[in-house]
């Protein structure tokens, strides 16, 4: 299973269309094939069904698919990690988080900069729901998350690293300056758009308010794929969300996006750094050290104010 291999499935699988794959990526339509066949006869499973120029994808090929995007990811990690280590720059430390945030990590990578000054330092920004998973297969070292999208896998350490409240987005062709006030509006005229793989413990809560301030026993509800898919429909003018409130500062250069923080609906999520328990990199765990003395100091620092 190669890189190109696994592009040429995925492209095909997406567009359901050789065709267009073969002026996509420059090859023959003969090329394609082959690649595909011997990616079926090393998988020994059928991966498309083929009728006249239609391709469709078997339960086999839906079950790669699925996976395809993070293989990818990995293989590249992967070989690119290879290729530093042979120029004699092994020394790589990958980290993701959906935005930023917290002011942590700025300063957490400044300071293991200064530590290794040679080593590579690879930040990505990652679907959030997605980072344990991603952590968990190795495709990076550390990852920045919510505790709401944790599932608890055994085999990673958790640690709170910080807290964050929530916000109501909406679109600003449709409500311009919008503010507490806005939302019996808001709920009254629009559907609420979330994510469909997660629901914090405290979204009844949320929801619960949002009936108190609309004067309704029940809300209008669309669930979709991602957080980014309901950002991208808010900002559409389809409906209203509720988002984290560091993601949703991150996106303030969207003009079609508006947003008013929830900080009194009494819910915040823990922001909370993972890594394998198992790690063995001197990279990784100084990264670690580097954060957790920073949370001492900053409880320390919160103490002295609090008796001050």
């Amino acid at each position: 299973m190669n890189l190109e291999t696994l592009r040429y499935f995925q492209y095909i699988a997406k567009y359901r269309n050789i065709t267009k794959a073969s002026k996509y990526f420059f090859v023959s339509q003969s090329t394609l094939s082959r690649n595909i066949i011997a990616l079926e006869t090393e998988l020994g499973v059928k991966l498309f069904e083929r009728n006249n120029k239609k391709v469709d994808l078997t339960e086999a090929g839906e079950a790669l698919y699925g996976e395809c995007d993070m293989l990818i990811r990995h293989l590249e990690i992967v070989t690119k990690n290879v290729q530093l280590a042979g120029k004699g720059s092994a020394g790589v430390l990958k980290i993701t988080s959906p935005g930023k945030l917290c002011y942590m990590l700025s300063v957490a990578l400044l300071l293991i900069r200064q530590k290794y000054p040679s080593i590579k330092l690879i930040v990505e920004s990652y679907e959030f729901n997605e980072i344990p998973s991603a952590i968990l297969y190795g495709i990076y070292n550390v990852g920045f998350t919510y505790d709401f999208a944790f599932p608890g896998y055994e085999e990673l350490e958790s640690i709170p690293v910080g807290t964050d409240d929530f916000s109501l987005i909406v679109p600003s062709k449709l409500f311009k300056n919008p503010s507490k006030e806005s939302i019996a509006d808001i709920v009254n005229s629009l559907p609420l758009i979330l994510p469909s793989y997660i629901e914090p413990p405290f979204m009844k809560l949320f929801i619960h308010k949002l009936q108190s301030y609309a004067g309704i026993r029940q809300i209008n509800t669309t669930y979709v794929n991602t957080t980014e898919s309901a950002v991208f429909d808010v900002s559409l003018g389809l409906g209203y969300s509720i988002v984290p409130a560091s993601l949703t500062k991150a996106k303030t250069s969207d003009q079609n996006i508006s947003y008013i923080t929830l900080d009194d609906f009494s819910a915040k999520s823990t922001i909370i750094m993972l890594y394998k328990k198992a790690n063995s990199s001197e990279l990784v765990n100084s990264f670690v050290d580097i954060v957790k003395n920073l949370l001492q100091k900053k409880i320390l620092g919160e103490l002295i104010f609090q008796k001050g």
